[in-house]
Order: C-alpha cells, then structure tokens, then sequence
C-alpha cells in the first residue's frame, strides 16, 4: 500500500514565496497545498475547515509575530506546524512553544519534503 497525500496549508507574508512553496509543494507526487494565508485572519477557522496534515508557518508575519501564532494554533488544533524562517535564532524559542520542526530557510528542498512527510506520520518506506 503506498503512502496517502499529505496535505499542507501554508502561511508566510511573503506572497512571492507562498506561490513558491506551493508550486514546490504541488510538484511531489505525495504533497498538496490545500490553503493558503498571508497572516493569521480567519486562519484558525481555515485551518478547522480544511483539516490540513501539516501547518508550515513563517516567524515573522507582517504586523504580526509567527511564535504568537504558533501557540495559538497549538492550543487549538492537534496539527504539526513547521516552522520555516530566515533567522536561525528562534529555533529554541519556536521548538519550546510546540513546533514540529523548525527550518531555515535556503535549506535542501529534500530536508523540507521529509520534514513534511515526517510531520504528517507519512515517513518514506513506511506504512502507515
């Protein structure tokens, strides 16, 4: 039995970067974007309807702070969030406050797809 598609909800700031991710994202045979946001309105209610496997989510959000969000989201919903930032230094910080994983970004894009199929429990070569 192969592996079920994993299904991924994305939220960063950075328009550009969105319609990046997704396309990356979309391009794995496993891996599907289903939403999208720009900042947290109405995200919480998006994130309940659309029940994504895995939440990637930017530090930094405009007028907004993403570790404020991360816990927000944790305390809410039992979906793994990944964290995707340019600044290594809120690893710790980021980790403490319930994130699956925290990725730098210009990483492999490899370490990014295996993190996501890790986060949703769809690890390669194993069966769920």
């Amino acid at each position: 039995m192969g592996r079920r598609e994993v299904r991924v909800f994305l939220i960063d700031d950075n328009r550009f970067l969105l319609e990046s991710l997704e396309f990356l994202i979309n391009s794995q045979p496993d891996l599907r974007v289903v939403g999208k946001s720009t900042g947290s309105r109405g995200v919480l209610s998006r994130l309940k309807k659309l029940n994504p496997d895995v939440v990637v989510l930017d530090v930094r959000l405009n007028n907004e702070d993403g570790l404020e969000l991360l816990e927000k989201l944790k305390k809410e919903l039992a979906i793994p969030v990944v964290m995707l930032s340019m600044y290594e230094e809120y690893e710790e910080e980021a980790l403490r406050r319930g994130a699956y994983a925290y990725l730098v970004k210009g990483r492999d894009v490899q370490d990014f797809y295996r993190t996501l199929r890790e986060a949703s429990g769809q690890v390669p070569g194993l069966v769920s």
